[in-house]
This record gives structure tokens, sequence and C-alpha cells, in this order.
């Protein structure tokens, strides 16, 4: 079933801003449809398709504000629901930093929507499982996953005049084979909001080829080692620094961002030469919506250039109260890279750990964005450019921070997704000094 199109979204929207009895009113309506298939010890588990509609509506009055949210599209109930939002603001206590809906504004223009991926079904998933599972049979392997695809409208309009409008597909696979007794893992993720860039097959043959050479690991001795990161673990790690990427946080002195002398660092030179971080929600690799939930128009926003802070997220509440420029959190982000592939890298290197992704991964300290976690799935030693053997896993202590001072060499960008959901396009990295805390029985 499509999505929403612009015209239906607007008329949702047209309607509830028309029902309202109060000054300020922020309206959005999301219909995603799609479907999943989940798989385990080389068969088919639980497979279905979605299809939601919500409709929230956040009312202010006197800096009082609530948010009512509904599934409901007749006239009839997209009335009540404004009243309800009303009726709940009036009992809420004032916002003190409350802001004004945003008004009319420009968008960028995004090619996010694949007519392809909207139109993938349950044969569609069916055939790519089998092809995976038809590569671990063949390889003795147990092999499990989960694939998901989606298409997605989103409108968002205000009281004070704005009207945004976006479509996108999405579609993503999560491969693991292992050994039968345990011993051996590999991992393989895909992600592209075009579902022809779903290769079940190839990823089961990577996971499968993984799972085979990491049975049977070598434990080597905690410590600081050079590592070879692919574009998974380092989005793993990078997601903390962006989450970081924020001016207030750094004006009030809670951030690696914060001047020791009070304000932020932006300007300074933090990062090695080789590091440049962006965010631009038309890029054809990463396209993504390019508007906030409150209507926030999304830029192209250089954060990092050659090393250089260059800007930090701002909220409009801070940018209100500082004369910073408002940034919202990055939609779309992008770390460049060079044109070089992961086996490239390899080759270039005398002796490295090389990283699949790494696993549980948590924040230790904010003000220096330390962060723990385990290696998962695949962790080999490199020697004179040839991965050898199989490595137990560690648990690191490090910063992405230090990961992006430390850079020895960087690959080819690669779109991938976070734990956390967030779309990255990054690339594989070398790294020198990176530390193994302690060893890991974790497969």
């Amino acid at each position: 079933m499509a999505t929403l199109s612009e015209r239906q979204a607007k008329k949702i929207t047209d309607t509830l801003l028309g029902a309202a009895m109060v000054p300020e009113l922020l309206v959005s309506v999301r219909d995603r449809s799609g479907g999943h298939v989940r798989f385990a010890r080389n068969q088919p588990t639980t497979e279905g398709d979605v299809e939601t509609v919500e409709i929230s509506v956040t009312a202010s009055i006197g800096g009082r504000t609530a948010t009512a949210v509904g599934n409901r599209s007749d006239k009839a109930s997209l009335e009540a629901l404004v009243a309800e939002a009303e009726e709940l603001a009036a009992l809420s206590p004032v916002d003190p930093e409350h802001m004004a809906p945003v008004g009319k504004g420009a968008y960028l223009q995004v090619e996010a929507h694949d007519k392809a991926t909207a139109k993938l079904g349950a044969q569609d998933r069916a055939a790519q499982v089998e092809r995976a599972v038809a590569v671990a049979n063949a390889a003795d392997l147990e092999i499990a996953g989960f694939m998901s695809h989606r298409e997605q409208s989103v409108a968002v309009a205000t009281s004070a005049g704005a009207f945004a409008f976006a479509s996108d597909t999405q579609a993503s696979l999560t491969t693991t084979c292992r050994t039968h007794d345990g011993l051996g893992s590999g991992w393989v993720g895909v992600e592209s909001h075009r579902g022809s860039q779903i290769d079940a097959e190839r990823s089961a043959q990577l996971a499968a080829e993984k799972a085979e050479i990491s049975h049977d690991p070598k434990a080597l001795d905690p410590g600081k080692y050079v590592v070879i990161l692919e574009a998974q673990a380092v989005a793993d790690l990078l997601s903390f620094l962006v989450n970081a990427l924020d001016a207030r946080a750094a004006d009030e002195g809670r951030s690696w961002f914060s001047h020791p002398d009070g304000g932020s660092r932006v300007g300074e030179q933090l990062f090695d030469t080789s590091i440049t971080l962006r965010s631009d929600p038309a890029d054809k690799q990463n396209p993504a919506r390019p508007f906030t939930d409150a209507g926030e128009a999304h830029k192209i926003v250089r954060f990092i250039r050659e090393g250089v802070v260059e800007k930090l997220t701002c909220s409009r509440f801070w940018a209100d109260k500082t004369g910073a420029p408002a940034i919202p959190r990055p939609s779309s982000v992008l770390l460049d890279g060079r044109d070089i592939d992961l086996l490239e890298l390899v080759g270039g290197v005398d002796k490295a750990v090389m990283v699949t992704r790494f696993w549980y991964n948590r924040v230790l300290d904010p003000r220096t964005i330390l962060a723990t976690g385990l290696t998962r799935d695949g962790t080999f030693l490199v020697e004179q450019g040839k991965i050898t053997t199989a490595v137990k896993n560690f648990r690191y202590n490090d910063s992405p921070v230090t990961m992006l001072n430390n850079v020895l060499a960087l690959g080819r960008p690669q779109r991938v997704v976070t734990r956390g959901g967030q779309v990255m396009v990054v690339p594989p990295m070398v790294v020198r000094d990176f530390n193994f805390s302690s060893l890991s029985d974790a497969v």
C-alpha cells in the first residue's frame, strides 16, 4: 500500500491547523508501510508486514505545551485530537525554554525515495533469505539474520506558516554466520534507500568467510595496538562524537568541546588533518529527510574541516539566548575518506588487529567521550599485509577523539547504520595506539 502523497498529507495538516483554538500549533503526519523477515538456524522464523499512521498535535499557550497522538484521519477525529492537545496544554506547567513554532522556510530537495524498494514484498524477502541460507548450507554453517524494508512519508506544519513534506524508502539486512560449535562467527550489515543494494547471497558469503577463519582464535595480550576498523566499527564509535557536537553542552562546560576559559573550542584544530565531518541531507549515498520533527530545515553543514572544528549543533532556544546560529542535529552524517578499499588498507599494514564491529558500547565520561565496549563477530591479526589468524575478542576503553587523532589511513566510505539507528557514511580506517583493556570470552 502506497503511503500518503503530499496533497493528502497537507489536507490532514490543514484540517488540524484549522481546528486550533490556541495561538501556537505544531502538527505532523507520519505514514509508514513495510515488511520484515527474521531467520535463524538456517530457516525463516518470523515474517510480517506493517502499516502505521501517526498523527501528532503539539499545542502551546502561554509557554504551556502538550502533545496528543492519534491514528485516525477523519475530520471529527482530527478536531478531537487538537482539542485533546489544547486541554492538556492548559494543565501543563510553563516551559521556561519554550520556543514559538518555526515559520515558513525553504527546504533542500532530496531524492530518498526509490519506487522499486517501495514495491518490495514477502516474496522478495523470501528469495533473499533462500539465497543466504543456501550459502550457509553449502559451507556447513549456521546462519541467522534480519531483513526489513519500508516506505515512509512525513509532513510537518505549524501555525506560523511552515509546511514540509518528504518521502523516503529504506532497506537493510544483517547476517551472522556461525560454526556449529559456536566458536567462529562472522557478521555483515548492509543498509540503503535502494533495495537493489541488498544482496543476501554476497552478505552471507562474506559472513561465512569470517566465521570460518575466526574459529579457534589466538589470545593476544591487552594493550595498545594498530587497528584496522571496518566502517561499522568506525560508526559505532563515531556516533558518540556526533552526539557530543552540541553548543550548549560546550558553553556550559559539560563537553569535550568546552574551552577551559569558557565557551567552546570552535575554530581549534582538534583532530588529524585528514578528518572532515559534514552533514548533507541531499547527499546521493545518504539522502535524509531535510527537516526536523519541529519543521526546522536541515542544511549542508561542515562540522569539522581538515581537523578544525567549524560548527556545533545548537538548539533554537540556545541560539536565541547566545546569538549563535541554530543548527539542528544532523540527519545525514558523512565522514570523508579516500578511494581505497578495505583489502588495500589491510595490504598496507605490517601488523594490526582488524575489527569487524563493536558491541555493548557505552560512554564512560562525556567530557572526554571515553567509551567502552567489546569487539565481536570477527577480530583478526594482520601481519605483513595479510590476515594470519583470528584473535580472541577484546574489551576496549578508548575515545572517538583519540581515534580521529591517531588516523594512519582512511578507506572508501560506505553507508552503515549504528545500533542506535543512526545512518552514516564513513570509511574504514587504520588507527594507531587503540587501547584494548582486557580479553573477552564472547564470540
